[in-house]
């Protein structure tokens, strides 16, 4: 017999060199309203080389929530790591957040009530509020919404469910698109998709850094690689507008990236300045046109070499 009860929530969350804001999501984590017989928290430790091992270590040894962590011994990207956790959870439900999304008290007794009051298999879904820092903010936004279907910052889906939806594709080795993927296939085996307004998840994303402004523009590289996979999977219309590949959406970056006066080289130096008069809003508006622009740039690039090829 199990030396504990089964619980009924599993709360995956992949990590990869992340340890600091890690240790702040598994305190949240551990305060919740709900039983902590009621939940585990299966953290997959995707070959991190940072100090990760020992905040898992450190959270399982305080007890206050049932912490389980699964180590993959090299990096083989957030979909494999999501997997793993899938297979070794134990509810019936499976919570996704990432290792730099924090959540209130009541994350949980929310998402478990949704399943609760559905009544059949649904995909849960709650808010995702971007923050600067690792700290909740006392007032969350008025206006608290979530378009996508599945976002593994914040939803919730039965095990089972997710099992025979052929579980996250890890093909998307890189950077972007793994959840949409996987939420069209649940989508299309017929799940609803039920909100929660008030089960919040604030995902700390801190204003580029201009400094290291090269390891942004990677990143919508390779968001850029996995767009294309995700088209080549689930041609269409549909698909296009959700990776930004329309002649509208094409139009609206462009104005926002400055009308082509922006760049990689000076928008950096615009956000310092920006930033420095207190202007920080308007800083990240700067970064964030010129890297959705990166962005589209890549977009075409890549396709166009698959086509050479």
């Amino acid at each position: 017999m199990p030396a504990h009860p089964v619980p009924r929530l599993s709360v995956v969350v992949p990590a990869y060199n992340d340890a600091a804001t890690l240790r702040v999501t598994l305190q949240h984590l551990a305060a919740q309203t709900l039983a902590p017989v009621a939940y585990e928290v299966v953290v997959v430790d995707d070959g991190s080389t940072d100090d990760t091992p020992a905040v898992l270590a450190a959270a399982a040894a305080e007890g206050r929530a049932r912490v389980r962590p699964v180590r993959l011994e090299r990096n083989r990207g957030r979909s494999a790591a999501r997997n793993a956790g899938i297979r070794a959870a134990e509810a019936p439900i499976v919570v996704f957040v990432d290792s730099d999304v924090l959540v209130r008290p009541d994350f949980l007794q929310r998402h478990l009530a949704l399943h609760g009051a559905a009544g059949r298999p649904v995909v849960g879904r709650g808010p995702v509020v971007l923050i600067p820092a690792p700290q909740i903010p006392p007032r969350p936004p008025a206006i608290r919404s979530s378009p996508a279907y599945l976002d593994t910052a914040n939803a919730s889906v039965p095990r089972q469910a997710l099992v025979d939806a052929g579980m996250f594709d890890e093909g998307f080795r890189v950077y972007g698109w793994e959840d949409f993927d996987l939420g069209l296939r649940l989508r299309a085996a017929g799940l609803p998709r039920v909100f929660d307004p008030g089960a919040i998840g604030f995902h700390v994303q801190p204003l580029p850094d201009p400094a290291g402004f090269d390891r942004f523009l990677a990143k919508e590289e390779e968001r850029a690689r996995t767009a294309l996979y995700l088209l080549r999977k689930h041609p269409g219309t549909a698909t296009r507008w959700m990776i930004q590949d329309t002649a509208v959406q094409r139009a609206a970056h462009f104005v926002l990236g400055g009308a082509g006066l922006l760049t990689a080289h000076n928008a950096p130096r615009l956000a310092r300045w920006l930033m420095a008069r207190g202007h920080r809003a308007l800083a990240e508006l700067v970064l964030r046109g010129v890297l959705n622009r990166h962005y589209l740039a890549s977009l075409d690039r890549f396709r166009a070499a698959s086509e050479r090829a």
